[in-house]
């Protein structure tokens, strides 16, 4: 808990020192931190609200607020000083500064960039929230706390950042800054590199073919872990003294219980029966090992108890007396030597009873095939009463098949949501259905490939699934979308805008704006992340190392293979042959 408010402040520290290297002016800094921090505020409070608990998954909770909603600050500000120039040039007067525009050009700035962005931003926003729902859908409460709190969180940074945030930048006036470092509009070097790509657009797409082969073998070696000593931090003194000891006395696995509560009397021949009949199936499933129970306890006992031995021989004699059955429960629940003996199987009401066993599973997937064979086996039985197996093995197993089924359902989901959006939305903006499908469908594909990068590294490096990594799919699938719907809206506008241009142009001038942006986002969102590798929580550190090869693939992946993509389209050089041709 005092880790997270440290952690916290240094990433808002190192935000702070990125975020005035890129704008270069306190006011917009401090603007989009206020505007940011605000929205994770509000989002404690609709939690406080929704009575959602805090735990272990939300720990990265705010840096991951903090680092994603930054972005968002950065796509609006740098959108409004592109368009604040572009408005200058087309006026034809010098204007030097950021304060030296009217206030009307300004406004205007500032409500078409903040126009511009959030149809991107919405798009993001929308995907990212339903795949942090889609934790709804899990048996494991953490992470159904942990999509319902970044899924308000997201929509509240969303809303702040086009709304209060575009409202004081129009209340305060800028600072004197020179607008060409403000908002470079012209393609440069590296811009220029960027677009040559589109000329051999083949050889691209066959290197990250060939790159992708390897690393998404990878994903068949990445293991989910979810045990005790994976979560620790062995520099620790007192957890490296907690893990020597445990190593040194925790000789026996922990103990797996069947639950048996009966609908009649514990103390019963009915239920001695069955618990006989439960025992003797826990014995005969494989795998299981040291069973007992309160009527073998009790039967092993009786040679060296003279008055349990008189009581279980006038059950066996005549099992139907209940005067019989009255004495052994009196015994068991009332006498001191009784309790002693018993008190592990059955509690001091009575009722119900356990019975008792280890299992010696290897893994989580081999606890949860014993769990699902003794069950069948179980509900086999003849017998009344309800049954039940339980223990802390299963439980951890259960967890962690959950945390591996969130993980996949996630990322299927939204990326599912992503394919469906990316195509729906162009078909509404384009005429040409068919255009708009494959327009759809190649901002998708860098996406795809990132995940499949991302898990594939993971398990190259022996990154395990935890409750933390599990979200990096639907994370990264967000993030993603994010770089692609912004890259590929200002491709659309520079193509529009030079329609005698090749695509070698508009990838060029593309790069240069939203795709420094872009940059600029993903150095923040890695700044913020980053400061994760000083927690002393071993997944968060791991959570942290992860999200920033996400980050780096992602932009990668939007600026050079969705403009190689988007070359290949149908039609995307039938204008300029036109115009050449006649």
């Amino acid at each position: 808990g005092a880790e997270i408010g440290q952690l916290l402040g240094m990433s808002v520290l190192l935000l702070t020192i990125i975020l005035f290297s890129q704008f270069r002016t306190g006011r917009d800094t401090a603007l989009v931190l206020v505007s940011t921090i605000l929205g994770i505020l509000g989002t404690y409070g609709i939690s406080g609200i929704l009575n959602l608990t805090f735990n272990a998954a939300m720990n990265s909770i705010p840096i991951l607020l903090i680092a994603i909603g930054v972005d968002y600050g950065i796509h609006v500000v740098a959108r409004y000083r592109e368009v604040l120039r572009e408005e200058g040039e087309k006026t034809g007067e010098e204007y030097e500064t950021l304060r030296d525009f009217p206030k009307e050009i300004r406004l205007h700035a500032i409500r078409r960039g903040a126009i511009l962005t959030s149809g991107a931003l919405l798009i993001a926003i929308f995907t990212d929230m339903v795949g942090f729902l889609s934790f709804r859908f899990s048996s494991q409460k953490f992470l159904v706390d942990f999509g319902t709190v970044i899924a308000v969180g997201l929509f509240m940074i969303y809303l702040l950042s086009v709304t209060l945030l575009p409202a004081m930048l129009s209340l305060m006036p800028p600072a004197k800054l020179r607008i060409k470092k403000a908002a470079r509009i012209e393609p440069g070097p590296i811009s220029n590199r960027f677009g040559s790509l589109t000329s051999n657009p083949l050889q691209v797409l066959v290197v990250a073919l060939i790159l992708s082969v390897p690393v998404g073998y990878g994903i068949t070696s990445l293991e989910v872990g979810f045990d005790t000593r994976d979560q620790l931090d062995e520099s620790i003194p007192v957890v490296e003294n907690f893990l020597v000891l445990a190593d040194r006395y925790e000789t026996s696995p922990a103990p797996i219980y069947v639950q048996y509560i009966p609908t009649s009397d514990l103390f019963s021949s009915e239920s001695w029966t069955m618990i006989g009949d439960i025992e003797e199936i826990v014995r005969s499933t494989e795998g299981s090992s040291e069973v007992s129970s309160l009527r073998s306890t009790l039967e092993s006992s009786a040679n060296s108890n003279s008055v349990l031995n008189e009581i279980l021989e006038s059950i066996t004699n005549n099992p139907t007396n209940q005067s019989n059955w009255a004495s052994l429960s009196s015994w068991v629940l009332n006498n001191e030597t009784g309790r002693e003996l018993t008190a592990r199987y059955v509690p001091d009401e009575g009722g119900q009873t356990v019975i008792q066993f280890s299992a010696a599973t290897v893994d989580w997937s081999d606890t949860v095939d014993f769990e699902e064979r003794l069950t069948l086996a179980l509900n086999g039985l003849e017998g009344e009463g309800e049954m039940g197996v339980t223990g802390r093995p299963l439980i951890l197993a259960q967890v962690t098949e959950g945390v591996a089924s969130a993980a996949v359902m996630s990322t299927l989901i939204v990326a599912s949501v992503i394919l469906f959006m990316l195509i729906g939305l162009q078909s509404v903006e384009k005429k040409d259905k068919k255009r708009a499908f494959v327009t759809g469908l190649f901002m998708w594909i860098p996406l795809g490939m990132v995940v499949v990068w991302v898990y594939g590294l993971m398990g190259i490096l022996g990154y395990q699934l935890n409750a933390q990594t599990v979200t990096i799919g639907a994370l990264t699938l967000g993030l993603g979308v994010d770089y692609a719907v912004h890259y590929a809206h200002r491709y659309e506008e520079e193509r529009l805008a030079h329609p005698t241009s090749t695509p070698n142009v508009w990838v060029a001038r593309t790069t240069v704006t939203t795709g420094r942006a872009m940059a600029g986002a993903a150095i923040t969102t890695a700044g913020g992340f980053a400061v994760l590798n000083l927690s002393g929580l071993a997944p968060l550190r791991l959570f942290g190392q992860v999200f920033l090869v996400a980050i780096l693939l992602a932009l990668i992946s939007s600026l050079v293979l969705l403009p190689v993509l988007f070359s290949l389209r149908p039609g995307e050089r039938e204008v300029k042959l036109a115009i050449e041709s006649e």
